[in-house]
């Protein structure tokens, strides 16, 4: 099952360009409508504690989404992208 690591999340949040280049592929746009239909106010919890450097809510959601088989191709494709 695909999935980001902490750190991988981290170094995410850290790079600006990376996370620009990441929201605008379609990859992500297909993530990013999985993770519209989640609630918006643990989203939010998951970013602020990120931002604080405790990734363990990102995490825990990407886990989640990738019980999706979309969002779970599209976890992996973007996780491959990351890795390079």
């Amino acid at each position: 099952m695909p999935e980001f690591t902490p750190q991988q999340v981290q170094d995410l949040l850290k790079s600006q360009a990376a996370l620009r280049q990441a929201l605008n592929n379609p990859e992500t746009q297909k993530v990013l409508r999985q993770l519209q239909k989640k609630d918006p106010s643990q989203l939010q919890a998951a970013a602020q504690a990120a931002m604080k450097g405790d990734s363990s809510g990102l995490s825990g959601i990407l886990q989640d989404l990738s019980r999706n088989p979309e969002a779970a191709q599209a976890i992996e494709h973007l996780n491959q992208q990351l890795s390079k």
